[in-house]
Order: C-alpha cells, then sequence, then structure tokens
C-alpha cells in the first residue's frame, strides 16, 4: 500500500483473562473480532505488532509496587484484586501486553506509518489508578499511551475523549495534572464510579484541562450531538492537540444492560465519525480509539465494526437495533452551564 491504512491491534492473550459469567468477559472480544471477520472488515485492516510492556513503561503512571503486586498475584494464580477487577494467572500478561501494543500503535500513527488505528484491547483502561485496581481495569491503556506520545517528536498536547457511560476517573486522576493533556468525559451521573462532576475542571496550572459531562439517564443521539457540537468539538479546536486518543466504551447504548443512557449504534456513528473528522482537520487524521466498556455483544460487535468503517473511510453502518423509544431530557442547561464554566 503506498497509502496510509488504518491498523488494529488485538492478540489471543488478550481472551486468556476471562471469568465466565463477570459482565467483562472474553466473549466481549471474540464478538468483535467474529463480526470483524464476517463483515469483510479484518482484512481490511492491518495488524501491528503486538508486545508485552516492560514494567518501566507501565510505571509511566503506576507505582512500582502495584505493578509487581499484580505481576505476582497474578503469577500466584490471581483472583479477585478488589470487589469488581478479577484476575487470573493470564491477566498480567493480557494487561502488560495491551499497555505494550498500545503504546507501538501510537508510535506507528504518529510516525506515519498507518493513518489512524483501533486498539482491541482487554482488559479496560480507564478506572485503573496509579496504585489500584478499579472497575474491572488494571493498568492505565489509554493514559499511558498519551505520556508516551508526548516524548515523541512533533507531538507537543494530546486530547483524551472518553465516550463510555461511566466516567473515566482512572484517566482523569493519572493525566490530570499535565498541561499538555485535554480530558474530555461524557459519562451517566450519578452513577460509577460517582466521579466526573461538572466542577472537576483540573487544578491549579492544569485547570480547563479536564472537561467533565454529566448527563442525566435518558440522554441519546440528540443529547449526544447537542453536547458535541457546542462543547466537545470547541474545546478541542481550542485545545489544538497534534494527537486524538478515544476511550471507546459501547455501553453509552440503549440496550446496554449495566447503563442507563440512551445512544443508538447510528448516534455512536456519528460520534466516532464526528471525531475523526476534527482529527483530519487538526491533526492530520491522527486519532486512535481504545477499547472500554460494552457489555450487549450485539451491540459492541457492531459498533465496533461501525467504527472501523469510519476509519477506513467507508461510508456505511449497521444499526440491527434500532433507536431506544424513550424521551431525551433537555439539556440546555448542561450545555449552557459547561460553555460558561470553559468560556466556549
Amino acid at each position: 500500500m503506498t497509502e496510509p491504512f488504518t491498523s488494529i491491534v488485538y492478540d489471543p492473550i488478550f481472551l486468556k483473562h476471562d471469568q465466565p459469567g463477570h459482565p467483562e468477559n472474553a466473549k466481549r472480544l471474540e464478538s468483535i473480532i467474529t463480526g470483524l471477520i464476517e463483515k469483510d472488515l479484518f482484512e481490511k485492516v492491518v495488524k501491528k505488532k503486538n508486545r508485552q510492556a516492560v514494567t518501566e513503561e507501565i510505571t509511566i503512571c503506576h507505582s512500582q509496587d502495584y505493578v509487581e503486586y499484580v505481576k505476582e498475584y497474578c503469577k500466584n494464580g490471581g483472583s479477585y484484586l478488589d470487589p469488581d477487577t478479577y484476575s487470573n494467572k493470564f491477566s498480567y500478561l493480557s494487561a502488560a501486553t495491551a499497555v505494550g501494543s498500545s503504546i507501538e500503535l501510537t508510535k506507528a500513527v504518529i510516525k506515519g506509518e498507518v493513518k489512524n488505528g483501533f486498539a482491541l484491547l482487554r482488559p479496560p483502561g480507564h478506572h485503573a489508578l496509579a496504585n489500584k485496581s478499579m472497575g474491572f481495569c488494571l493498568f492505565g491503556n489509554i493514559a499511558i499511551a498519551a505520556k508516551v506520545a508526548l516524548t515523541l517528536p512533533g507531538i507537543n498536547k494530546v486530547a483524551i475523549v472518553d465516550f463510555d457511560v461511566h466516567h473515566g476517573n482512572g484517566t482523569q486522576a493519572l493525566v490530570g495534572d499535565d498541561t499538555s493533556i485535554l480530558f474530555i468525559s461524557t459519562h451517566q451521573y450519578p452513577y460509577y464510579p460517582g466521579t466526573g462532576g461538572i466542577r472537576e475542571i483540573g487544578h491549579f496550572e492544569s485547570e480547563g484541562t479536564v472537561v467533565n459531562i454529566p448527563l442525566p439517564a435518558g440522554v441519546g443521539d440528540e443529547g449526544f450531538k447537542i453536547v458535541y457540537e457546542k462543547v466537545i468539538i470547541p474545546s478541542i479546536e481550542r485545545f489544538n492537540p497534534d494527537l486524538i486518543l478515544v476511550s471507546a466504551g459501547y455501553d453509552a447504548h440503549w440496550d446496554d444492560p449495566l447503563a442507563n443512557l440512551n445512544l443508538s449504534l447510528n448516534g455512536y456513528d456519528w460520534v466516532s465519525r464526528k471525531l475523526i473528522k476534527v482529527a483530519e482537520e487538526i491533526c492530520s487524521s491522527k486519532i486512535i480509539f481504545f477499547l472500554e466498556g460494552g457489555y450487549n455483544l450485539k451491540v459492541l460487535s457492531n459498533g465496533v465494526a461501525n467504527t472501523i468503517r469510519a476509519l477506513l473511510g467507508i461510508d456505511y453502518i449497521e444499526d440491527p437495533t434500532g433507536r431506544s423509544n424513550q424521551p431525551e431530557p433537555d439539556l440546555k442547561y448542561l450545555s449552557d452551564e459547561l460553555i460558561k464554566i470553559h468560556k466556549l
């Protein structure tokens, strides 16, 4: 190929981190890969080489003691690291490979070896804190990738957009004090993990580089369009990043079992294409999606496939589940307040 192309990272080790019956299990990624193959998309993307991150890379965002603890805990067979987050003997290798592969994909996009990408990772990462696991997450994949990106030539600022239904509290905690990183999160609120209030905007020098958009239950396609057009896209344009990273959780869908937002697959496609378009305009199309949540397998598989079509420039979408018939709450007050707080 002479033109830059779309790449994914995926490794079978991600399926070894598994606990049947737990919402975050190997079937999630299996359904995604099967869907990409069935839709003739798997052969259209380039698979980047995967590798396990070394400890020094993981400790960019996590404490040495925590990394060593997870490694030893999993070596001894694993169990629950916290009330929500399981592990087994493969979990450290899976999580370390998720970090290492994220770094490799990020470097490839920055160097222009590929145009854009999607990191199909497990375990997810946006709840992981510096010294503990949380919410199904072991290591902060996207936060580490952002920090690594800032060490590379031509990357002075990175924007992270999180559209998972849960607030990316771990990502915010790991990057929120870095003035070179803009963190934006849309999430159902109040809801797990209970963070992400509208007044959480960063501290001291980094004030304003955190944009939290706490959405009430029931917000769907129209509400997301309002906050993207009035708040998110203007925030990205003002920050003018050299790279955009996206925490892609498909659990804001109306038929997801763990939450109560009302986004449809068409709505998700609109959001993805909006972010890809702003990346084209601002940072030479340098955008990477990182898999986070999503627990309805049909929705998850189709959602990822639609996003990969958008990355490939394919103007086609599948939405077999349709839209919710529930009325949406009025977001005028929220959008007006966000515009005021962030001076947009």
